[in-house]
């Protein structure tokens, strides 16, 4: 018995002394990762950045019972967990990851240089197009890799 515990933790040893992430040179360690640069450039991703996104020049009213953007972001913890109304232009659409479909809009408004709206949703809708989707605000919604979205609008759905 204390032969076959110690055989397995040799190989638990090895195993994790092997365990040093895809890139590891030989002899580096794994270090104790304290901000975002130090864990992309441990992941083998020096180059990772936040997207730059571009403010549209457009003048979008919200919908009856629908709210502007910037009104969700001055007041977001107000609108946590409830489910709202957004009119406004797709200007990304990124389909199919982590099974579901990320889209932008923005409808000019602007508050303290937040303007975009990011959201999830089943149907994947032109860009450029102008669009009323409604959906729950989840804040602070963090996917890991930098994936980080102070607000969030999950399941939106395509109001018509």
């Amino acid at each position: 018995m204390k032969r076959l515990s110690f055989i397995s933790g040799l190989i638990l040893f090895v195993f994790l002394a092997a365990c040093r992430g895809p890139l590891a040179k030989p002899g580096e360690t794994v270090k104790n990762i304290g901000n975002q640069k130090d864990a992309s450039k441990s992941m083998g991703n020096s180059q990772m950045e936040t997207p730059k996104i571009s403010k549209e020049n457009i003048k979008i009213e919200p919908v009856e019972g629908g709210i502007s953007i910037a009104t969700l972001f001055s007041d977001k913890k107000n609108f946590a967990g409830k489910t709202v109304k957004i009119h406004g232009k797709v200007t990304k659409v990124n389909p199919s990851i982590m099974g579901k479909n990320w889209i932008h809009l923005q409808d000019g408004t602007d508050f303290e240089g937040l303007f975009d709206l990011t959201l999830t949703s089943d149907f994947i809708p032109e860009l450029g197009s102008i669009i009323t989707v409604e959906g729950k605000i989840s804040l602070d919604k963090d996917f890991g890799y930098g994936y980080t979205y102070p607000v969030l609008m999950e399941e939106g759905k395509l109001i018509k």
